[in-house]
């Protein structure tokens, strides 16, 4: 009996310790695929943009396709279109939110002298009290947007602020004039910027000048970049139409940007015509590593430095955005107690692209003014001579044309100005 109770008290110290062993594995299965989940919705969070957004990113490449260089920040306008939309109300949000309604925007969290995502509103101090207080709390929760007040005689307030939010790097964007208009009200502000190296980086001793065909058939000697690579932070892709090169920036806080060039065989300007989303994930999808390419790969790319101002006004009013810019029908009820218009749309940018990385920002502005105290009828009609023109000098009296005549490029002021101060 005594052996019995033994065996029995053996058997159920079995079975539980065969319960607690499955249960730890449970517990370890359950963790690793929480785990998996956590980084699988991680990925999405990271790859969520979709096509909506690379067309929208495309448009502005499309729309000033003027052979010049260029560059400008998608990410940048839509922050600034999103906090313009959250003041907007009837045809106004409408228009807004047929042009934003279907894209995404992608949050990061500033990296000390590395990344630089700002957004801000300057606001008049005398306009103070006409700002809901609804609007300035969306801003505040929703984009994490500084509220600040200036008094508007100049632009040297909001101009230290954009070049401390751009790591340094744009400076003096908006000028006196803008502020100082008396119908000027607000500005709403997004500045994005990066400083970011290379994971594999260029050796700047094997940079020389190099031959670089330019579009109408002539040559330069371009300050090219050499380096052969098997690195996995590099890939390629080549077909009878294109040759693309993608190249890996270091990784930051888990945050990791690409540089991606594409270089049609044809010419660039027609290219870019016909660009799409679909043409672009292509490449994507089918370029080669160069740790799978068996000698590896052997790159030569140029230096570049520019600046730009995108033309955003005329850009957002042919997307369909025009009553945002209407002093009579545009209505930013969500936002102020006064009627209010966008007056202008800035959008400046600037890359610095070197063997040690790339340095870039952006900055996109609504210049919102006060529509009541705008009254046409009081303004004299505006007569601006500053294309190229024809003239003609004749008699008033008998109507004896004696001197006709064009001017194309008048005099230089740098040529003139010394003879007005003297």
């Amino acid at each position: 009996m005594e052996e019995n109770k033994k065996q029995i008290k053996i058997k159920l110290t079995t079975v539980i310790i065969l319960i607690a062993i499955v249960a730890i594995i449970l517990g370890l299965v359950t963790i690793i695929i929480l785990n998996n989940n956590t980084q699988n919705n991680s990925e999405v969070e990271r790859n969520k943009i979709g096509q909506a957004d690379i067309d929208f990113s495309l448009q502005f490449l499309k729309m000033e396709n003027k052979k010049q260089n260029m560059i400008y920040s998608p990410l940048s306008i839509k922050y600034a279109l999103k906090m313009l939309n959250e003041g907007a109300s009837g045809t106004t949000k409408s228009q807004i939110e047929d042009v934003i309604k279907n894209l995404s925007l992608t949050k990061y969290n500033s990296i000390d002298k590395i990344l630089s995502l700002a957004n801000g509103v300057y606001i008049k101090d005398t306009y103070t009290n006409y700002v809901k207080k609804d609007y300035k709390k969306i801003l505040n929760d929703e984009y994490n947007a500084e509220v600040n007040y200036d008094s508007f005689n100049n632009a040297n307030n909001i101009n230290k602020w954009i070049e401390n939010k751009t790591l340094g790097i744009i400076k003096n964007m908006i000028e006196d004039k803008i502020v100082q208009d008396p119908n000027t009200e607000m500005l709403l502000i997004n500045a994005l910027a990066i400083n970011m190296e290379w994971e594999d980086s260029f050796d700047a001793s094997k940079t020389y000048g190099e031959k670089f065909n330019l579009e109408g058939g002539s040559n330069i000697t371009a300050t090219m970049m050499h380096k052969e690579t098997t690195s996995d932070s590099v890939s390629y892709y080549e077909d009878n139409n294109v040759t693309a090169l993608t190249m890996d920036l270091e990784k930051y806080d888990d945050m990791q940007l690409e540089f991606i060039a594409i270089m049609p065989e044809s010419n660039l300007t027609n290219y870019i015509k016909e660009f799409t989303t679909e043409d672009f994930n292509e490449i994507i999808n089918k370029s080669t590593l160069a740790s799978k390419t068996e000698y590896g790969v052997d790159i030569s790319i140029p230096k570049f430095s520019f600046d730009y101002d995108l033309n955003l006004k005329d850009d957002l009013m042919n997307l369909g955005i025009t009553e945002a810019f209407s002093d009579i029908s545009a209505d930013f009820s969500n936002m102020s107690t006064e009627g209010l218009f966008v007056s202008d749309a800035l959008h400046k940018a600037n890359i610095d692209f070197t063997e040690k990385g790339i340095k870039a920002a952006a900055v996109t502005s609504f210049v919102m003014s006060d529509k009541s105290v705008i009254d046409d009828s009081i303004k004299p009609k505006e007569i601006k001579i500053d294309k190229p023109f024809l003239y003609i000098i004749r008699d008033k009296d008998t109507g004896e044309l004696c001197f006709v005549g064009t001017v194309y490029e008048p005099n230089s002021w740098e040529n003139d100005k010394a003879d007005y101060h003297r």
